[in-house]
């Protein structure tokens, strides 16, 4: 708790803008919080200075660029060899945004992602994984959609109480198979790389940068964000924000037909943040951000009352070290996932 900062109520009003859309300018910022331009401006050096505010993206659809299907990997290994097992899956390019050492995934070693454009192609990783001699196992659950999955306006900050944040609402599910990739030209890549890592650049900078005009580039930005570019957003440190615990929930549906019902139930749930149909073992995965155990108890009660689920497996898990995790921006630039790596703590549990 030493290393939390102390924020009021308009830093945490101006770091809920951000959140819901990370190019607010100052100027509204400075009027609903009723204070300057330039105050605003202080208050945000000082967030980022602080290491509350860790960046400014803008979350990419791996969908709209020929990516099809998500598939998360649980990797089981040897304990005494998960150091070259480690160095191993480094080196695949196909995997990214790996959890070692069990982390909230506890049951497995290793934990991570894969992109796929063909879904043929999990078989073949599997095998080329589990041909490593120290790879027991590797399990997969595959995304039903990768689009729209983090809630960030969900995050209450304090000392707001959410009773005034606009509820996020689940967008309709999208057809996979019916999605098609996005036509762009290099231009718009280069745009979208500059956006989903830096989403506050000005429009200037990157008109001047390429050489182009800066109402090409708000046109081409707009069209971007029809599909390319899903969520703006700002990336926080959780710990600093006071959330000390990550719930990884891996749910379980009595009645698929019930779930529609279930998702809004679930997003009444406070610090709910991610939240993704799956294709496999469960039904769904939800993610909570938890201040301390009664945060906990007050999640558990209204998971509890919800109807349409069968089971909920629980796992607790550090937080990463900023959030959203903004997965998918490196296959704006080709093949190559790229991985990142935090440890985590073993801790199960079941409904």
């Amino acid at each position: 708790m030493q290393n939390q900062p102390k924020i009021d109520e308009i830093d945490a009003k101006i770091l809920n803008k951000l959140l819901k859309e990370s190019r607010t300018s100052f100027t509204e910022i400075a009027k609903e919080c009723q204070i300057t331009i330039g105050a605003v401006r202080m208050r945000y050096k000082r967030l980022k200075k602080e290491g509350i505010i860790t960046g400014e993206v803008m979350l990419v659809n791996p969908h709209s660029l020929g990516y099809r299907h998500i598939v998360d990997l649980g990797i089981t290994s040897t304990v005494e060899r998960e150091k070259e097992v480690a160095e191993f899956l480094e080196s695949k390019p196909y995997i990214a945004q790996m959890v070692v050492g069990g982390g909230p995934f506890g049951k497995y070693n290793f934990f991570g992602k894969a992109a796929l454009r063909d879904l043929n192609k999990l078989s073949s990783i599997i095998e080329d994984l589990e041909s490593n001699p120290h790879i027991t196992r590797v399990d997969a659950q595959i995304w039903a959609e990768a689009v729209n999955v983090e809630y960030p306006q969900n995050l209450i900050i304090k000392p707001l109480n959410g009773e005034d944040q606009e509820k996020p609402v689940r967008p309709a599910p999208i057809n996979i198979e019916e999605a098609q990739a996005t036509k762009f030209d290099e231009i718009d890549r280069k745009i979208a790389i500059a956006l989903s890592q830096k989403s506050r650049t000005p429009f200037r900078k990157i008109a001047q940068e390429l050489g182009i005009s800066t109402k090409n580039v708000i046109q081409r930005y707009k069209r971007l964000r029809e599909n390319v570019l899903t969520i703006s957003t700002i990336t926080v440190d959780l710990k600093k924000l006071g959330f000390n615990a990550l719930a990884h929930l891996s749910i379980k549906a009595a009645n698929r037909s019930k779930m529609p019902d279930a998702y809004a139930q679930l997003l009444k749930i406070p610090n709910l943040i991610v939240m993704i149909r799956q294709i496999g073992t469960y039904d769904l995965y939800a993610c909570i951000a938890l201040e301390d155990f009664e945060a906990w108890f007050k999640a558990a009660f209204l998971l509890h009352k919800i109807d349409g689920i069968q089971s909920i497996e629980t796992l607790m898990g550090p937080t990463p070290p900023y959030w959203p995790l903004n997965l998918f921006p490196s296959l704006l630039q080709g093949d190559t996932f790229q991985p990142k790596y935090w440890l985590g703590a073993r801790k199960r549990n079941k409904r």
